[in-house]
Parts: structure tokens; sequence; C-alpha cells
């Protein structure tokens, strides 16, 4: 059964076919969290230990030949400081193999583990089934550090120490193995039309090659190009939005005024109708440029975003003043609008004013857009592996942005703040101690200038082992918070194993620097990403009209047995975007 549509949306290639493969799939699997500091617990059913005892193995542990002959996996499972955990996420829609997404872990039930906080997930593969009936190839694989978030929902303060912490996160540590078809379906099997598809998008988004290939009267294969690699939902809605009738003279121009004037309906799905305007091409900027003046805020808004993606450089202008204007409505789309076009100059030039804002959330916006179009102002740094260090200088105050999905992140964003000196920190249960101790007097005959200047002192106590390490570096807070987090690369070719290094967790860092500006020893705002409510239960086949017949809503991994049920929880903790057609 064929959709209702938008009439001037009629001719579209959603008007014929829709995306196959148009949900989150879950995948689920069973993993060790190791290195906790006797929090964890050795208790484990039967066949779970036998499933991580063989995967420890296959990895070479307890080998002579492989050097670990001195690790007991039997030993390892039984001890303390490691804990088996169910371990689950949703693998986005259209996901290219190498997309990450979060995990989410929980400590089996009826075991002794208290806390999962600063462990670090083993290698783990998921499966979209994993009944003892039924063990499907693994199309993801995941691994990283926990991240148990330590601030109650609304951010503003820290949770009770000692708490029990049974449920964690691994942020951006899920890896997909496998990239997902990309497959349209036509609501009616035609060979004329699926021929027609096929040409139309091959005509605009290349042929060799082919980025479309008709298999048969229902199914079209759609192959993504690689600079939409990054975010194929975007190009599937753009392929989505060219029509058929393209190739006939004068058609462009014609169904341009019909969008635009459909653009005044206060009913009409006008984000489409724009997409559907881009999808005309360039030879229809002249008549969008009779509507940048236009009278509803709606239709010149909408010509102007059509107009910009399509590198009008008139639109381009206009639009930065929309992005940078507060009391625009239009203010948030026209950010987006800029984060895709093609003048990465303005659009960098426009991102950079809003830097200048009085408002931190205006600020994290501009932060936001500069990353996702790469921008060479953000300095940015991986430490250890671990985390990623954004530092986005520019004449605002400090603001500290810490993440809580994706990636792990921490963005420093305005002028650097440094360590104000009789500063201290002690962290819970004395793991970490920051100290800057006011400088030195001047000797006899010795210049102010001159006067000896103390460095920050970073120490550091492993819970698990209880060695001590100690360390200095300057008071600037990007030199803290690299020294607390850096650790050697023991295959760069200046390796000192000598070195003494502290490799603090995420986690760990989050609350000192938290603790830090609540005390007012670091002059800079905090801001914690908010985080996203558990949804995983929430995923199910996109409840719109489908065809009658064919592939949509199935899981792209081939089975004919029912999705298992997680044995541990129905809460299914995680988080799927919401892809509901606006």
């Amino acid at each position: 059964m064929t959709p209702p549509i938008y009439p001037a949306l009629n001719g579209t290639v959603e008007s014929f076919a829709a995306l196959a493969y148009d949900s989150p799939v879950v995948v689920r699997g069973w993993g060790l969290v190791a290195g906790l500091p006797d929090t964890g617990s050795g208790e484990m059913p039967p066949e779970i230990r036998s499933l991580l005892l063989d995967r420890l193995l296959k990895n070479g542990v307890g080998f002579l030949t492989q050097g670990t002959g001195q690790y007991d996996p039997q030993r390892i499972l039984s001890s303390r400081q490691v804990a088996a955990v169910f371990v689950e996420g949703a693998i986005p829609p259209l996901a290219t193999r190498g997309t990450t997404f979060d995990l989410y872990l929980t400590a089996l039930p009826n075991t002794q583990t208290t806390s999962l906080e600063n462990g670090l997930l083993w290698p783990a593969n998921l499966r979209v089934h994993i009944s003892a009936a039924l063990q499907t190839n693994p199309i993801a694989k995941g691994r990283g550090p926990v991240f148990c978030n330590p601030f109650n929902p609304t951010g503003a303060a820290l949770h009770k120490a000692n708490a029990i912490v049974r449920h964690g996160r691994v942020l951006g540590g899920g890896v997909v193995m496998r990239s997902a078809p990309v497959i349209l379906e036509l609501y009616h099997p035609s060979y004329r039309i699926a021929a027609l598809v096929e040409r139309i998008i091959n005509q605009r988004y290349g042929s060799y090659p082919a980025a479309a290939t008709a298999e048969n009267d229902l199914v079209i294969k759609i192959r993504v190009p690689r600079r939409f690699r990054r975010n194929p939902r975007y190009f599937v809605d753009l392929l989505m939005h060219l029509y058929l009738q393209q190739n006939a003279p004068g058609f462009t121009r014609r169904q341009a005024g019909v969008l635009i004037l459909a653009l005044g309906d206060p009913n009409a799905p006008r984000r489409e109708i724009a997409m559907a305007l881009q999808q005309l091409g360039r030879t229809i900027i002249p008549v969008l440029r009779r509507y940048y003046g236009a009278r509803q805020r709606a239709v010149r808004y909408y010509c102007l975003q059509a107009g910009t993606l399509l590198g009008d450089e008139d639109a381009v202008q206009r639009i930065i003043s929309i992005a940078t204007d507060k009391a625009s409505p239009f203010q948030l789309a026209a950010i987006h609008a800029l984060e895709r076009c093609k003048d990465r100059i303005n659009a960098t030039l426009a991102f950079t004013r809003l830097l200048a804002s009085p408002e931190p959330a205006m600020r994290l916006l501009a932060y936001r857009a500069l990353r996702k179009i790469h921008s060479r102002t953000i300095l940015s740094q991986t430490i250890a592996g671990k985390f990623s260090l954004d530092v986005l200088p520019c004449d605002s105050p400090a603001l500290l942005y810490v993440t809580t999905t994706g990636r792990q992140r921490l963005a420093l964003i305005g002028r650097i703040p440094s360590l104000l000196p009789g500063s201290l920190y002690v962290s819970p249960h004395d793991a970490i101690t920051v100290n800057y101790p006011f400088a030195a007097a001047p000797r006899a005959g010795e210049a102010k200038s001159r006067a000896g200047k103390m460095p920050v002192q970073l120490y550091y106590r492993d819970p698990l082992t209880n060695h001590a390490v100690e360390i200095t570096c300057e008071p600037s807070l990007p030199n803290i918070i690299t020294a607390l987090g850096s650790a050697p690369n023991p295959f760069s070719p200046g390796y000192n194993p000598r070195r003494q290094y502290i490799a603090l967790s995420y986690q760990r860092l989050a609350i000192m620097l938290y603790q830090m500006v609540q005390t007012n020893q670091i002059q800079a705002s905090f801001r914690l990403q908010k985080m996203i409510p558990n949804q995983l239960a929430q995923v199910t086949t996109l409840n719109r009209p489908r065809p009658s017949r064919g592939l949509l809503g199935r899981s792209y991994v081939s089975t004919t047995e029912p999705a298992a049920v997680s044995p541990y929880n129905t809460s299914l903790p995680g988080e799927i975007p919401d892809k509901t057609r606006p």
C-alpha cells in the first residue's frame, strides 16, 4: 500500500519506494570488566564462565608461546577484580563498517559485584541472537573503559561515594564489523519504475561505480558515495527527494515554483519540500533568489536554505545573519544548514561569532558546529587513546564541557584558565591529589620576576595495586589534563619503560574538574552533556506505511529465529535516535 504523500512531492522516489532496513539493530553479548579494586565478583553461571574462558583462551591468555604463561584464565575469572557483565547496544540504521555506538553494561544478577566504576571492558563479541539454541555470527565488537555517570540526573551534584553501581556505559565502545545494506523496495513491483529510479539516482550521484542497481522489479540496491559515508542517513534523505521526471524539458523551473508555493502552507512538510528544492539542482537558483526577501519568514528561510546548499553565495551571506540572530526561530536550522554547505570559510566565521555569546548553550552549539565541519580552530588531541581533549581558544569566559555519549571527549572553550595558587584537590578514597602551592618568596637580591615558581604536583595511588606515582606539570588546565591522562606508548621509538605516568580514567577526571570548578580553584563554568534516556526497549520497526511484501522492517542479519530477549533485564537500557518523519 502506497502511503499518503504531500501533493507537491508526488513523483519523487519517496512516492514509489521506501527504505527496507530502517530500524536500529540491537546486539547483545557477555563480557568481562577488569581492573576493579575488589568490587567485582567471580560468580557467574557455568555456561557464561565456559564462554568467557573459551574467549580468554582464544585470545592467547595462559600460553607460554604467547608470552602469557604466567596468567591462569581460571584464576582471572574467579578474582574479585573482574566482573561478568551483560553487554548490549543498538547499531544505528544504515550504519557502515567502523561506525561506533554506546554499550550498556549490567552486572549479572545474584552476584556480589558492587561497582563497575573505572573498570575496563575486555573485548566482547556482539550478536543479534545469543540464546543457547542459536548463536549468530558477531556483527559488532565492544571494548573500552567503563563510564558510570557520577552525576545526578540534573548534572548539578555528585552521587554519594561507595554507592552500589551495577550499571555502566562504554561510550562509543561498540564498533560495527559489517555494513548494513541500503536497499529501496518499491511499493508495487515494476521493472520500468525500478529502472527509472536506478537511472535518476546514478545520473545525480555517479554510475561508476553505480550508486544504484536495480536487482529486480522490486528491489534497488544503493551504494553510499564516499563523501556521505559519515552520514548515510542524510544521503538517503536526499535521494528519496529526487523527481523521476527531472529530465523533462522545463520541469525543474516549473516544479520549483510549485514547491515554493507549497512552502506557504503552514501544514506542509517544509523540511522535505526544501530537500526537494535542493535536489532540483543549481538551475533553479535564479528562481530561489526572487524569494530571498519574501514576506513570509518560512518561505524566505527555506529558499535561503536550498540556495545555501546549492552553493549560492548570496544565500550563504543571508543565512549567516539568521544563524547569528538569537531572536530568529530558524537560528538552529540555519546553523545545521551551514554545517552542510560547501563554503567552510564563511561557515567557520559565522560559528566563531557565536563563540562570543554570553550564553554557554550558544557557545556549545558553535563548538559542536565547528567540530562537525572539522574546523582547524579546534586544537584536538587524543589522550592515551582513551578520550579526546578539544581546546577552542576565544575571547569569552572559560567553559568546560564533558560528553556522556559517543566518544569520550573533554572540551575547553574560551580563555584558557590556569589553576589558582594554593589549590588543593583530594579525590574520594585518596586516589588522586592535585596540589599547587604558593610560589616561593624571592631570595635576597633576586628580582620578583625571577622568584621561584612552583609547579603543580600530581599524586596518584592506584586503588588496585596501591602503587603511588608523583609527577609535576605547568598550572595551565590543558597541561594538567594531559599530564593526568597520558600514558607512554610502548611501540613508540622513544619509549622509556621507567617513565612515570598516571593514565587517569575519564570518569575520575570529570569528577575532579567538576569539584575544582565548584570550589573556585578553576575559574570556569562546567557543563555536562545531557544524558539521553534509555530506550532500547522501544526499538521497533518505524510505525509508518510499508510495502505489502518484501524486506521492510527486517534485521540485516539473516535468520529465521525470533530475537532473543535479554535474560537479565527487561528494561534493555540504551539510546536510539528518534527517526520518525517530521
